[in-house]
């Protein structure tokens, strides 16, 4: 007995749809930075004053923390425990499979907007460019594969409710 793999690629095709939806949000700031660049050359932040080491460290540190929990809530979630105890409700099972994706591509969205925010208070382009390739690559890799969602559930035991006789 094997698990569906159709039901898990329908899955895998839900979670790429959100990626390429996210992952337009990153092009969107990227295409108003640029804009700005090239539009008003002479722009310098809405706060200039402010020093750019501590707004590094302010953002760089947040971005760390978003990818941290975005590591750690995604584990998580995938764990033998969080799936074995949804293993005999598969609509619940279901749903967290397609909600852990999401989660971590929140973490994502937050990267690019705490580089949005480096841009907008300092005119830091270089370290937008930075977070939102960050950004992206954290999308790219919340998406789940197919085969890392059959083996996962066939080492928690929760992909009974999906296998066929």
């Amino acid at each position: 007995m094997a698990i569906d793999r159709e039901f898990l690629s329908d899955l895998r095709r839900s979670s790429v749809m959100v990626a390429v939806f996210a992952a337009l949000f990153v092009f969107m700031y990227a295409g108003v930075v640029l804009l700005l660049k090239y539009l008003y050359i002479y722009f310098r932040g809405f706060s200039p004053e402010i020093s750019e080491h501590l707004l590094r460290g302010i953002f760089y540190g947040l971005s760390a923390a978003a990818i941290g929990a975005s590591a750690a809530i995604s584990n998580r979630r995938y764990s033998k425990e969080s799936l074995r105890a949804l293993a005999n409700d598969a609509d619940a099972l279901m749903r967290h499979l397609v909600l852990t994706p999401v989660i971590s591509m929140l973490f994502a969205e937050a990267v690019l907007i705490f580089g949005f925010c480096l841009f907008f208070l300092k005119a830091m382009y270089l370290d937008f460019l930075i977070l939102a390739s960050i950004s992206f690559g954290l999308i790219i890799w919340s998406v789940p594969t197919t085969d890392f969602l059959e083996e996962t559930l066939q080492k928690s035991g929760a992909g009974s409710p999906f296998r066929q006789d």
